[in-house]
């Protein structure tokens, strides 16, 4: 459980991180409609209930009636039974996962763009620098804090993000490699009434985690340039 727990966790980095950022700095300039169609794509996942997304994508990859399979079908290839199979049931629950909380991070780093004075931009551009160097030399570090504050909630959150999706899907399978350490202490607690160990691996659950987010923090102070 643990193991997954951490293939889950690096798996979220280009959902949370590396793609949301790329997608806010790429579409900051948009305006008028083409902006409300931006947000409607985007953010739409994010308000669907989990349990929904869950039942929407169970749909999405059944092995003989999903629409997924009859797509790689027309070019010859599957089916895949997606939630079964043993190489591909992790990252399957990683991509929904991903796919229901971009926007979330979309969101964190386009209210981080919005802090950066538009002077430092327009003086850079006077100054004849191109695109890229704004981002790599103005964008970037300006937006440490929002890039490390984001890396925190996906080590802290990721087991609780992928918990219901886990629980509808694929229960732990197969033969529990889908299984974190939040379905584990679900499972132990309330499905086979272990509550003793369950209630343990919690204290050191919480314990682990907690010096996680004291070290996040530390980094954040130390690493994060902020506009004074």
């Amino acid at each position: 459980a643990v193991t997954n727990t951490l293939i889950y966790v690096f798996g979220l980095i280009p959902f949370s991180v590396l793609l949301p950022l790329a997608i806010a700095i790429l579409v900051s300039d948009l305006r008028g409609q083409p902006r409300s169609i931006y947000r409607a794509i985007i953010f739409t996942p994010v308000l669907m209930a989990p349990v929904v997304v869950a039942i929407i994508w169970r749909w999405l990859l059944h092995p003989t009636q999903g629409l997924t399979n009859e797509v790689f079908g027309l070019v010859g290839i599957g089916p895949f039974n997606f939630l079964r199979d043993a190489d591909l049931a992790i990252w399957t629950i990683i991509f929904i996962t991903g796919w229901k909380h971009l926007g979330f991070s979309v969101l964190l780093f386009s209210a981080g763009l919005t802090n950066i004075s538009r002077d430092y931009i327009e003086a850079a551009t006077m100054d004849g620098a191109s695109r890229w160097q704004i981002i790599r030399h103005i964008t970037l570090p300006l937006l440490s804090p929002t890039i490390t504050f984001t890396l925190l909630l996906t080590v802290l959150l990721t087991a609780q993000w992928t918990f219901p999706l886990i629980n509808v899907l694929t229960q732990g399978g197969p033969l529990g490699n889908t299984t974190n350490v939040y379905y584990m202490l679900w499972e132990y607690g309330f499905r086979n009434f272990n509550i003793g160990f369950s209630s343990a691996a919690a204290v050191v659950f919480f314990i682990a985690f907690g010096v996680l987010a004291v070290l996040f923090l530390r980094l954040m102070d130390r690493f994060s340039f902020y506009d004074e």
